[in-house]
């Protein structure tokens, strides 16, 4: 399980510096198991949550079954800042473990208020927050533009040179979860990957998509 110490909500944060806001805030630890929720929508935010161990998924749901995810968030990472405003409304979509996890649950009251010394720390805390805001602002501009291709082959070439890192995507997925993510069904999904995979533009390795012509990636052809 990760410190808090190693989580970007707390970087440059001395351990009793958090101890101290722990304490203050009220913040408290609870376990899920898979599939549990964390949050549904139309519930209303109490909590910027941290987790401290495990994945969750942020999902939006719709009458026909479908399910879009959001977003996934892993050790390390929070979630739930969306809504991070005094006014409050109601959220617009559910949070699901997808594994054993931990998370703290910390107070959004706590990041409206400054105590009477203007704490140094607690500054440092919402600077953080606002870094993880902006990151998650740009991740999330970024699936809008691979969402905004006209075709699946499109769709996965962008999402693939988005991704990639020295030549390889790992995507942190599973296939159903892939599907979702880029607004697709998963037979569609399995079925491109494994043409792209043929006409040797991918190769798919469990839990890894290795580029081997990244060319072809910037003019899809379906």
């Amino acid at each position: 399980m990760i410190t808090l110490k190693d989580t970007g909500l707390f970087h440059e944060v001395e351990p009793f510096e958090i101890q101290k806001m722990m304490k203050c805030s009220g913040a408290v630890t609870k376990e899920y198991k898979t599939g549990d929720y964390i949050f549904r929508e139309e519930d209303m935010p109490q909590f910027l949550y941290l987790i401290l161990e495990g994945e969750v998924s942020i999902v939006k749901d719709f009458a026909t079954g479908r399910q879009d995810i959001l977003y996934v968030a892993g050790t390390g990472e929070v979630f739930g800042e969306d809504f991070f405003c005094p006014e409050q409304k109601p959220y617009w979509f559910n949070a699901v473990a997808n594994e054993k996890s931990i998370i703290l649950l910390f107070p959004w009251k706590f990041f409206f208020g400054f105590c009477s010394n203007a704490c140094e720390h607690h500054q440092q805390l919402i600077r953080n927050m606002l870094e993880i805001m902006a990151v998650r602002s740009f991740d999330m501009t970024k699936k809008a533009h691979i969402l905004s291709s006209t075709t699946l082959r499109e769709k996965i070439s962008v999402w693939l040179l988005e991704s990639m890192k020295d030549g390889v995507v790992d995507t942190g997925m599973n296939r159903e979860q892939m599907a979702a993510y880029l607004g697709v069904t998963r037979p569609s999904l399995s079925r491109e990957l494994m043409k792209m995979q043929k006409e040797g533009i991918i190769e798919i390795d469990k839990g890894k998509i290795v580029i081997c012509d990244e060319e072809r990636l910037y003019s899809p052809v379906e």
